[in-house]
């Protein structure tokens, strides 16, 4: 008889691939702020609501800041647009 708490295979294949799916889902960013006090600020990329509102965690504090927010948190300005101030991780792992 097989242990109660082993999984079969193919329940832990599915649950890898939703791990995988919600990691793509939730890219990691990161953004640099200007001038000497500028510094570089990784974060994951969470949206979520109707509207589908945009909110990054910071790595350095855990905390969950707006685009703009987190552009200042990186020691830059007020910005238009602070999506275009934050750029997409290429290499997303290095937080797995």
């Amino acid at each position: 008889m097989d242990s109660p708490s082993k999984k079969p295979d193919h329940v832990e294949n599915r649950v890898k691939e939703a791990g995988m799916n919600a990691m793509e889902d939730m890219p990691c960013v990161f953004t640099k702020g200007d001038g000497p006090n500028g510094r570089r600020v990784d974060g994951i990329l969470y949206k979520y609501g109707k509207g589908e509102e945009v909110r990054i965690m910071c790595v350095c504090h855990g905390t969950f800041l707006s685009p703009a927010e987190f552009v200042k948190h990186a020691g830059g300005g007020d910005v238009t647009h602070p999506l275009r101030h934050i750029v997409i991780n290429p290499s997303s792992t290095s937080f797995l």
